[in-house]
């Protein structure tokens, strides 16, 4: 997959929007939400393995925001999600699971998560808040949990 850039973004001259990285081994999950991220104004790359995203990721400039699926065929997502913080510190980092298990909640922001999502509850809330959030800054969503009763803080 290529990097998109929105045709409004595009004009000769002006600077690229943020980059996103969109890790999924679900394509129908992975193709909605790169859709949707692009909506917001972001470049985005999709993969679907562990190993394909650490090689986008070393590709593409800029990234500002790495949706992480928990259960990945050759890694799991906390790992990935320690390999990538320690590559992209200020990138928000977002934990996308099916699974709203308290101790996958808590590995997670231990290991530098920012949003915790609970799909697919979360992703029209990620959207409106990477939309409202000019620089993509990782303090604005720090300890949010994104669940099926909406979004609220992490309490640990």
């Amino acid at each position: 997959m290529t990097d998109r850039v929105p045709a409004s973004e595009g004009e000769a001259g002006s600077a690229l929007p943020p980059a996103a990285l969109v890790i999924d081994d679900e394509p129908a999950n992975r193709d909605f939400l790169v859709r949707l991220l692009e909506q917001a104004r972001l470049r985005v790359r999709g993969a679907s393995t562990g190993a394909e995203a650490l090689t986008i990721a070393g590709e593409l400039q800029g990234i500002r925001l790495i949706v992480i699926d928990n259960k990945l065929p050759d890694v799991d997502g906390v790992t990935l999600l320690k390999q990538l913080r320690a590559r992209f510190p200020q990138a928000v980092m977002v934990m996308a699971t099916m699974l709203d298990e308290r101790a996958i909640m808590a590995q997670a922001f231990e290991n530098g998560c920012n949003v915790f999502l609970v799909k697919p509850h979360g992703f029209m809330e990620l959207f409106q808040r990477v939309q409202q959030i000019e620089a993509l800054d990782a303090a604005s969503l720090s300890g949010l949990v994104i669940d099926q009763y909406g979004p609220h803080p992490y309490r640990g």
